[in-house]
């Protein structure tokens, strides 16, 4: 049995392809999970995209209030070089399947500041009371944790040498209804008053009529 494959792969890495296969490979696991699970056909459930803090609980011990839905983290405090928690230590909804299988770096579609980081200020970082758009990244890794356990920890490096600020992982993470979970970023920086622009690629299955009723 080959190794399992839990790093980020930078999308510009990737075979042609290799992206939409993980996508489709991805919907079919979760769909069949959850089917089996929760007793219900495939064609009574919904695969949709994630919402950060409906779903996730994300952000909810920074400055962005979990309620707003927006791949956004306002950091109040941060440790350099040390792992916190931006999820605080949830559990996924009922008949709700989360699958994660790649980060974007949303930085990009702000557009690049020309300026090198540097000075003692550190002022190339993203501002959260601006929203200015400026070179360096604040997270180096991502961890997530599920049941307890370590799943991955993403290198969020990996991704910052190329145009497409976009990452994705052969083996997803899955986060099954009513399981604990926690996502923690590491900052390189203990800044305050800083923005991550962070998405996390991935699915929601659940059943038809709990969100959306297509």
């Amino acid at each position: 049995m080959p190794a399992l494959e839990c790093q980020l792969i930078p999308s510009e890495e990737m075979a042609p392809g290799q992206i939409g296969a993980i996508r489709n490979r991805v919907i079919s696991f979760v769909v069949a999970k959850a089917s089996k699970e929760l007793s219900i056909p495939p064609e009574k459930l919904v695969v949709r995209d994630i919402r950060p803090a409906t779903d996730l609980v994300l952000y909810a011990g920074g400055t962005t209030t979990s309620t707003v839905d927006r791949w956004v983290y306002d950091a109040t405090t941060t440790t350099n070089n040390a792992f916190t928690a931006i999820s605080g230590s949830a559990q996924m909804g009922d008949q709700r399947y989360v699958a994660i299988f790649g980060v974007r770096d949303l930085r990009k579609s702000l557009g690049l500041h020309n300026t090198a980081l540097g000075g003692s200020g550190m002022t190339d970082y993203i501002s959260a009371s601006t929203a200015t758009m400026n070179a360096a990244q604040i997270v180096s890794f991502l961890k997530i944790i599920v049941g307890g356990a370590d799943k991955v920890i993403w290198d969020i490096s990996s991704i910052q040498s190329y145009g497409d600020l976009v990452g994705f992982s052969p083996s997803p993470v899955i986060i099954p209804q009513n399981t604990q979970y926690q996502i923690q970023f590491q900052f390189n920086t203990t800044i305050a008053g800083i923005r991550a622009w962070l998405q996390l690629i991935g699915v929601v299955v659940e059943p038809r009529g709990r969100v959306l009723s297509p």
